[in-house]
């Protein structure tokens, strides 16, 4: 279940699509889960392997993983790109 902007009104979700066998992909979701924790999305970390990822990637076309979707909308595939956000490497 998504957290509620109390605001607003609105949902504040991340899903993140990760392969199990994607390096890339798995170090992206730790990037992720830290950006929504510190903004306040609820996040979860969907493997394309399992039913509920096929299902995301017949939904929204995806080809690339990591895939990013905010709020309902697919706002990035391949290497993961947050407006704002300098990615630190650890």
């Amino acid at each position: 279940m998504a957290i509620k902007d109390e605001e607003k009104g609105e949902k504040k979700e991340v899903i993140i699509l990760v392969s199990p066998i994607c390096k890339s992909s798995l170090d992206s979701a730790v990037f992720v889960r830290r950006w929504a924790k510190e903004s306040g999305f609820n996040f979860r970390e969907v493997s394309v392997l399992e039913p509920e990822g096929q299902e995301y990637v017949l939904e929204f076309g995806i080809r690339r993983v990591p895939a990013l979707i905010i709020n309902g909308k697919l706002v990035s595939e391949g290497k993961i790109e947050i407006p704002g956000v300098e990615r630190v490497e650890n």
